[in-house]
This record gives structure tokens, C-alpha cells and sequence, in this order.
């Protein structure tokens, strides 16, 4: 972990006040520690985005001819058994396709320079890709910071509002123009997933 003082001109105003702090204040064995840990959460992060894109092409395969998809189908995919369970019956091979699409170019950003995701479909590959970084932490026993996930959520997304498509206290809100409206909400009905943001209307009753 490096002193504030070594961070280049750009990279310090993206330090809050605390986290400026708090890494002042860290001795020499902190620090070496702080760095053996983010250097094994990038090689998790790496290993983990490899293991997704190749698990999505399992789905894929194990899809591709099915016409109609049970629940049974996809409880036995890799990745789409992680995805909001309301739309599991629409989750098709087509739809396997265009999931891979996006995860690759979400993924193909942690090489080069990161940006947020662009729609609601790569928002939910984030979380598919930190499961999977679970997976390879748990297989290796990685010794990695105790919040590493917190941390990368942050890192990686704006917000987490498509959380609220995983908990069924808020199932059908993406269907309410009310909640829409009170939480400023993108669209996040599945017809919206692949949208980029700020392109789908404001809000479609297209119900479930």
C-alpha cells in the first residue's frame, strides 16, 4: 500500500479525506501487507473474469437448443442461476449470447482502463464476476483484505440499485412508476438490460 505522498497528481483527489489518512498512517509491514493483498485480489480479479467468460460459454451450450426453459434449466447453468430468479424463464440461449457480449467487453476493461458499467446487464455481470472471485478466494485460501468485496462494489459501480432485482420485498418495483420515479431508477425491466443508460425511456409498464 503506498504513502499519499507517492500518488501521482491525478490519483490523489480520488482519495477521500479518511482514506488519505488512514493510509499516512500505515507503518512499513502495513503497507507490504496492503500490497501482497491487492496484488492477489488483481490476479483473483483476473482468474475470476477467465472462469466467468468461460463458464457463460458453458451456458451457452447447455441452452442453445432449448425452446423452452425451466427453472430446472437454469439451476443447472454455471452463471445465469446467479441472475434475478423472476426472469429465469426468459433467460434463453439468446439471451446466454448477448450476456457473454457484454461480460467480455465489462471484462476486457479490467486490463486497460476502467469505466462504469454501461447498462443494467453489466451492472449484474459485476456481481457474477465478484461471486466468481469469491469462488477462486475460497479455492486458493487467498489471504485478502476482510471487505475486499465492499470494496470493489464501490470501485466498480455507481450504485448498487440493481441490487433491489434480488430481493423479493421489492419484487415488481421495476414495473412501478412510482418507485421508478421516487428512486430515479434507470430502467431495469429485462427488456432494458442491454440498453446503454440514458437511452431507455424513463419508464415502460410492459408489466412482467
Amino acid at each position: 500500500m503506498p504513502h499519499p505522498d507517492s500518488l501521482s497528481e491525478e490519483e490523489r483527489p480520488e482519495l477521500d479525506v479518511e482514506t488519505f489518512e488512514w493510509m499516512a498512517g500505515l507503518n512499513e509491514d502495513e503497507r507490504r501487507l496492503g500490497l501482497d493483498r491487492a496484488r492477489l485480489l488483481a490476479g483473483a480479479l483476473w482468474q475470476a473474469s477467465i472462469i466467468l467468460i468461460d463458464e457463460l460459454f458453458e451456458d451457452i451450450i447447455a441452452l442453445y437448443d432449448k425452446e423452452d426453459i425451466t427453472a430446472e434449466d437454469i439451476q443447472e447453468t454455471q452463471v445465469l442461476w446467479t441472475l434475478p430468479p423472476q426472469y429465469a424463464a426468459k433467460y434463453n440461449g439468446l439471451f446466454a449470447r448477448r450476456f457473454l457480449i457484454v461480460a467480455a467487453d465489462l471484462t476486457t476493461k479490467l486490463a486497460g482502463t476502467w469505466s462504469m458499467p454501461s447498462c443494467v446487464a453489466q451492472e449484474l455481470t459485476v456481481r457474477c464476476l465478484l461471486d466468481k472471485v469469491e469462488l477462486v478466494t475460497d479455492t486458493h485460501d487467498l489471504d485478502l483484505e476482510p471487505d475486499w468485496r465492499g470494496t470493489l462494489t464501490d470501485r466498480m459501480l455507481e450504485d448498487t440499485d440493481s441490487d433491489m432485482l434480488y430481493n423479493p420485498s421489492m419484487d415488481g418495483f421495476q414495473h412501478n412508476q412510482h418507485v421508478t420515479e421516487t428512486f430515479r431508477l434507470a430502467p431495469m425491466a429485462l427488456e432494458h438490460w442491454f440498453e446503454p443508460f440514458g437511452t431507455a425511456p424513463a419508464f415502460v409498464d410492459s408489466g412482467s
